[in-house]
């Protein structure tokens, strides 16, 4: 456990809490509630500044998007441009005493985030959590999640065997970025957490951060369930058709909002279960000796049997029909919400 850094150690009070990941170890919830409970926050004299420091006092310095943040962190601008904004954020709100910023992106921006976090020294203390699981169980996440659901990579969905060097860069060599976080900050600023091993990722956090206590009434689970497989081989057909990286998009939202997302599907042979053919003839058949006796003791005589259901086609529709009718559905979609649109304007 680390020693808890006491105001008095601090220059001018201030403490600056990064969450810096990693992506898929419960950041979505714990970005979720910093953002849904500021007055549980304010009460331990915290406030939270975003996933891209888009909170706080507005400066001429924000970032436009999470999106346009990522683009700036490899750029030899993004140190200057985030001491001064972060200098600003802070000083834009005196009353507050800790600031909490949580980014996935940070995760492997160690020497970067070293250096801002020695130039902002005079202003605040710093402290960085980073939360990991199983290897295993991080890979199959971050897969589904960036090589399916929103494909960052140009070409063809990749096999996950062969999509599994690519997650290096969002830090699959836990070893190598807790050393790189060493190196920048120090061992006694760095909140190692595994996240399988809390109960509530969320509760950790605002434990491990100082933060008060978490509301009683959020209700919510520690992160956000992987969508039923029927959800994600939507994904995986629509975004295996093109060529370019694909968002979620129209799809995710169109997904969300008809609540796909919260339901679970059960597997359901496409074949037919009523018999044909051969099959049909032996079940009528079983019929035949009782039929005989109805005849013979009631005089009842029935026809035969009919000729039975047709057998089911040979050949399922393919699996690339889908994609095209996503296409057709999407296109629905956006036709209804532009015609939404023009009558709200002329209501």
């Amino acid at each position: 456990m680390f020693a808890d850094m006491g105001d008095a150690n601090r220059p001018g009070g201030k403490r600056l809490v990064i969450h810096a990941g990693l992506g898929k170890s419960g950041s979505s919830a714990i970005q979720r509630y910093c953002r849904d409970h500021p007055q549980e926050l304010r009460r331990a004299g915290a406030l939270y500044l975003g996933t891209h420091l888009e909170r706080a006092e507005p400066s001429p310095l924000d970032f436009a998007s999470v999106e346009a943040l990522h683009d700036a962190l490899p750029t030899p601008e993004a140190e200057d441009r985030l001491v001064a904004l972060l200098t600003a954020k802070i000083a834009s709100r005196p009353g507050i005493r800790t600031f909490v910023w949580s980014q996935i992106a940070l995760a492997v921006q160690a020497p970067l985030l070293g250096r801002v976090i020695a130039r902002l020294a005079p202003l605040c203390e710093t402290e960085v959590l980073l939360y990991f699981r199983h290897q295993a169980d991080w890979l199959v996440s971050a897969y589904l999640q960036w090589g399916v659901k929103h494909k960052t990579d140009p070409g063809p969905i990749l096999p996950f065997a062969d999509w599994i060097p690519q997650a290096a860069s969002r830090g699959a060599d836990y070893r190598a970025v807790i050393e790189r976080w060493i190196a920048a900050v120090g061992r006694d600023r760095l909140h190692l957490r595994a996240y399988d091993a809390a109960a509530d990722v969320v509760a950790d956090f605002v434990s491990v951060a100082r933060l008060g206590a978490k509301a009683e009434d959020d209700g919510r689970t520690r992160q956000y369930e992987t969508p039923d497989p029927m959800v994600m081989m939507l994904f995986r057909l629509l975004n295996g058709q093109r060529d370019a990286p694909a968002p979620p998009g129209a799809l995710y939202r169109l997904i969300a909002e008809s609540g796909l997302e919260r339901r679970r599907y059960r597997e359901v042979d496409p074949a037919s279960t009523l018999p044909s053919g051969a099959d049909w003839a032996r079940f009528a058949a079983t019929f035949d000796d009782g039929n005989a006796g109805l005849a013979r003791d009631f005089g009842l005589t029935l026809s035969p049997a009919g000729p039975g259901p047709a057998p089911d086609p040979v050949h399922p529709a393919p699996a690339a029909a889908i994609p095209a009718l996503l296409d057709l559905i999407l296109a629905m979609d956006r036709r209804i919400g532009a015609l939404e649109q023009q009558l709200k304007r002329k209501g």
